[in-house]
């Protein structure tokens, strides 16, 4: 048995109706129509960006 992982950002059908509208958490996406569930897939970086370019903000200068 093959476990299959939701990756944001592409179009995939649902593997129990075939729809392909999600509702996405921040691990798992829920299928809304038939709710069934699949992990977000950890290790797929496409969708944030990487998080390498995460910059803190500035701080304001006090006056």
């Amino acid at each position: 048995m093959s476990l299959l992982f939701y990756r944001p950002g592409r179009a995939m059908p649902c593997p129990s109706c075939g729809e392909s509208q999600w509702l996405v958490g921040r691990v798992m996406a829920q299928c809304a129509c038939c709710d069934a569930a699949m992990p977000i897939d950890g290790a797929y970086r496409g969708w944030s960006g990487g998080g390498a370019s995460f910059r803190r903000p500035e701080r304001l200068p006090i006056a």
